[in-house]
């Protein structure tokens, strides 16, 4: 049996960046990761614009519709993807609800711009026994899946420093790489601003700013995404050097030399390991998560839960600067 799956919004996460990629290696939409999988069977689209609707149609031989409620009806889910504006994610959430066939909801972050309708969003679904997650890809990236198994097993040990570099706003950009630290270190133990940066539009900001977890410290530093895109993670360990480069796509560990004498300083070895990533196929890695989670295993998918107090870290590290 294959589960049935509907997608809410068609634009790009939905059906756009891999489009017109003929090259089967790069799966970085919902359509073709749900359309390529055994498990599931992609069913249909919802989107108010014609031009959508007809992509998707055209390229994935499924139906489309302009009413949720229609949709939900005609094709009976398991599984919706909501990839529609942020705006719009608690009233899909609400009209989803309804339609006791749904077991799972997978939304695009951010839950929402607003705590309230975040707990909201997490509140329904639990009370009608459905599960959240929200789609922050490099959680189940093969490379980052690696380092979370070396930092628990202390292959990368503690105490840990570390800086990030992000652009296109905290909210926006920023909390893919702190959800990926929280998933390593766990809970954030305070926060402090460092320069509060540009103010952004949907009350998002480029601020520079330091976490810190327990034993590991990380400074946050906002690039202009006008310039260029940069996303990259340097962590400093009592065994060696992590760098998390071109948001994710090269992953390299570099050990510390364990032979020196006397007043020899210890010093990174040349040798550098490469940690294999996979983000070409990175919303591959999330729906054979999905699969696992349908069937009743444990996955590494940030749950809905999670991203609520991700969306309490960040506001409350935004509701720290001060602007003039």
């Amino acid at each position: 049996m294959k589960y049935k799956v509907l997608i809410v919004g068609l634009g790009n996460i939905a059906i756009g960046y891999d489009l017109f990629d003929k090259d089967q290696d790069c799966i970085k939409t919902h359509a073709r990761a749900f359309d390529m999988h055994n498990s599931f069977s992609l069913q249909g689209g919802v989107d108010c614009n014609a031009k959508s609707r007809k992509l998707f149609e055209d390229n994935y031989h499924a139906p489309s519709y302009t009413d949720l409620d229609d949709a939900l009806v005609d094709i009976n889910p398991d599984l919706v993807v909501v990839s529609t504006p942020t705006v719009l994610h608690l009233g899909n959430v609400e009209v989803i609800i309804k339609h006791s066939s749904v077991k799972v909801i997978l939304c695009e972050k951010p839950l929402s711009y607003h705590i309230k309708e975040a707990q909201e969003m997490v509140r329904l679904c639990s009370t009608n026994k459905i599960k959240l997650y929200v789609n922050f890809i490099r959680r189940v990236d093969p490379a980052v899946i690696k380092i979370k198994e070396w930092i628990d097993s202390r292959k990368i040990g503690k105490p840990i420093k570390g800086v990030v570099w992000y652009s296109k706003g905290l909210i926006h950009n920023g909390s893919h790489f702190i959800d990926l630290l929280k998933h390593w270190f766990g809970p954030i133990q305070s926060s402090f601003i460092i320069d509060n940066g540009q103010k952004l539009s949907q009350g998002d900001v480029e601020a520079d700013f330091k976490l810190n977890f327990k034993d590991v410290s990380m400074i946050f530093t906002a690039t202009r995404e006008e310039f260029f895109s940069h996303y990259t993670i340097e962590l400093i360990s009592p065994n060696g050097r992590l760098r998390y480069d071109r948001g994710g796509k090269l992953v390299i560990w570099q050990d510390r030399s364990s032979n020196a004498q006397g007043n020899q300083a210890k010093v990174l070895l040349n040798n550098e390991t490469v940690i294999k990533s996979n983000l070409s196929k990175y919303q591959m890695n999330v729906v054979n998560q999905l699969n696992m989670v349908i069937k009743g295993q444990d996955s590494y998918l940030c749950t809905g839960e999670q991203a609520l107090e991700l969306s309490k870290d960040i506001f409350s590290i935004i509701k720290k600067i001060k602007y003039v």
